[in-house]
């Protein structure tokens, strides 16, 4: 899944592919909120169409991926989405570490223990040697889950951690995957040369890191501008108009952004993007990474 958005958003920054931006509608629900989403891309080399649509409650959530030919707009499949979903959302968390994070680093701190946590470890561990794994949430109990996991599933040490800053404290990657409605990571809890993935809150009235942790960062990476500036309040509390100071993934991997030598810190925010998607329908179309 890495390599095949990695080729995917090659063909982006040569102008031959695309996404189609994300939209949304929000609405009051028993223990929280409701969401509907809808996005989509075009890979005119991989000749290929994608939609995806979902919804997500606090009692439950569903996905559907549509995927047509791009050349004659025949439908080649349809796919119940969720475990695509989660394999997608880690792969881009995956392709952002590889090329972002520090090439010595082995140990990840991972904040939140949801449905995709798992996959968000394995993607990390998947581009770097990992040899031990940090678990913070804010029940104790899907912490332990999620480190028991980590070690049964994925043969990896890892441990919880009683707060955010005991997690994150010297750790030289860090993993957000939560749904906090309010900032829970602070520039303190973050060690000089850590790269963050911030791939959680996706509602525009959440946040899981504090802006001002952007202040001395060097290189912020996001995977869709469109859907950050609509999306990320994170970034938008932080850049407001200006955006210049921002990048893509696209053109990181194809070498019009790079990691510095020495970061003091890297931050990658997902929001998701079709192309995400379009990256796991080649796969289940048959085509090679």
């Amino acid at each position: 899944m890495i390599d095949s958005l990695e080729r995917v958003l090659t063909h982006e920054a040569a102008g031959t592919a695309w996404n189609l931006d994300k939209t949304m509608a929000t609405w009051p629900a028993a223990d929280g909120r409701g969401s509907a989403h809808a996005l989509g891309a075009v890979d005119h080399e991989s000749d290929l169409a994608v939609f995806k649509t979902w919804v997500n409650t606090p009692a439950g959530a569903s996905a559907l991926m549509t995927i047509f030919s791009a050349a004659d707009g025949a439908l080649l499949g349809v796919a119940e989405a969720g475990v695509a979903g989660a394999l997608r959302t880690a792969a881009v968390s995956g392709l952002a570490t590889r090329w972002l994070a520090d090439p010595a680093a082995d140990e990840l701190a991972i904040l939140g223990a949801g449905r995709q946590a798992l996959r968000q470890v394995e993607a990390v561990a998947a581009v770097r040697p990992l040899r031990r794994v940090r678990v913070w949430n804010r029940t104790a109990a899907k912490a332990a889950e999620l480190a028991g996991q980590v070690r049964d599933r994925l043969g990896l040490d890892a441990v919880t951690a009683a707060s955010v800053p005991e997690a994150t404290a010297g750790a030289p990657i860090v993993s957000l995957i939560t749904r906090a409605a309010d900032p829970l990571l602070r520039p303190a809890h973050l060690a000089s040369g850590a790269h963050l993935n911030a791939v959680g809150a996706i509602l525009p009235s959440h946040a899981e890191f504090h802006h001002e942790l952007l202040d001395d960062t060097d290189l912020t990476v996001v995977d869709s501008e469109p859907n950050a500036r609509r999306g990320s309040r994170e970034l938008r509390e932080h850049y407001g108009d200006d955006w210049s100071a921002v990048r893509t993934l696209a053109e990181v991997v194809t070498g019009k952004a790079a990691r510095p030598d020495r970061p003091h810190r890297t931050v990658f925010k997902g929001m998701g993007m079709g192309l995400s998607d379009l990256a796991v329908a080649r796969l289940l179309a048959g085509g090679t990474p």
